[in-house]
């Protein structure tokens, strides 16, 4: 199948193909943005109180959740094709 490419408009009224829009990154849901956002919030905030090696790796799993969250990309959904953001 063949991606389709969206261009913006000039002021003249025509399309501009010499800047095509860059493709969306977003493929969560807003749902689940919010719940990753929420969940790795709490579980850096939970790594931050422990003050050992597992907290370190609770406040970098928390981190990797609210980056999802705010950006609203999964780098596992891209390799594995899934967009919940349809």
């Amino acid at each position: 199948m063949v991606a389709v490419t969206d261009y913006p408009m000039t002021h003249q009224g025509v399309r501009d193909l010499d800047n095509p829009l860059p493709p969306s990154r977003v493929n969560v849901g807003p749902n689940e943005r919010a719940l990753s956002t929420l969940g790795g919030g709490i579980l850096a905030g939970f790594g931050l109180c422990q003050g050992n090696l597992l907290g370190l790796l609770l406040v970098a799993a928390g981190g990797a959740l609210a980056y999802r969250g705010i950006t609203g990309h999964c780098h596992a959904y891209a390799a594995a094709g899934i967009n919940t953001a349809r």
